[in-house]
């Protein structure tokens, strides 16, 4: 028996190795599971750094699942999603054999299962704290908590993450027409009279009964 993490408690390395074995991914995550190792920061929404009963300090990146960066809309939400859920937890890192080990960047892709069986890749899409990226064994779980966060709106689906409705572009103040008429008389004289609203040199000083029609004929 060795002890696990230092405050944490006593866990036998053997037992949980035989778990972890044994984890692979299912249509459902078993109550309670078994840990293999201690969540120690979350650095965003979709990666932990956690110590691991094998593996020793490492970062896992959740499967199937990609949630927004910290300076995109919803990124600080989704951390503080996954902080809420898996900070200082004991967890089950369960590697989806679809995806082998540590990718370039050397994080590894798997799934984040808490001992009562809660599975941080479906729920943090189904709060809408994730999307559904790439193909995994639980990809059709996946997608359909993201449906499901759609639907309602969740997190990133919601409004405020939406397209900026198309604001309407600003009409040109009308232009001078360049005509102008100093009187009726002088609209007679070039035959414009009557002038009408809307025509190239009218103005409210030659229409006195403001019917629209400017410089009518005399009776």
């Amino acid at each position: 028996m060795k002890r696990f993490i230092a405050g944490v408690g006593v866990v036998s390395c053997g037992a949980v190795v035989v778990a972890l074995a044994a984890a692979a991914p299912a249509s459902a995550d078993p109550a309670p599971t078994l840990p293999s190792a201690f969540v120690t920061e979350v650095v965003d929404g979709d990666s932990v750094r956690v110590v691991d009963v094998t593996r020793g300090a490492i970062t896992v990146r959740i499967a199937g699942a990609d949630a927004p960066e910290l300076n995109e809309c919803y990124g600080p939400q989704s951390r503080d999603f996954a902080r809420s859920a898996l900070e200082r937890q004991l967890v089950a890192v369960i590697v989806d054999p679809s995806l082998g080990g540590a990718d370039a960047s050397g994080e590894l892709p798997a799934y984040i299962v808490r001992v009562d069986g809660w599975n941080h890749n479906v729920e943090a899409t189904r709060a809408g704290a994730a999307r559904a990226s790439g193909e995994v064994s639980r990809s059709a779980e996946i997608r359909d908590a993201e449906n499901g966060a759609r639907q309602v709106g969740a997190g990133l689906w919601s409004a405020n993450c939406g397209t900026p409705a198309p604001q309407p572009r600003p009409q040109a103040a009308p232009q001078p027409s360049g005509v102008y008429y100093e009187n009726c008389d002088d609209a007679r004289a070039r035959g414009a009279a009557p002038v009408l609203r809307g025509q190239p040199g009218y103005r409210a000083g030659l229409d006195r009964d403001n019917d629209g029609v400017g410089c009518e004929p005399t009776r």
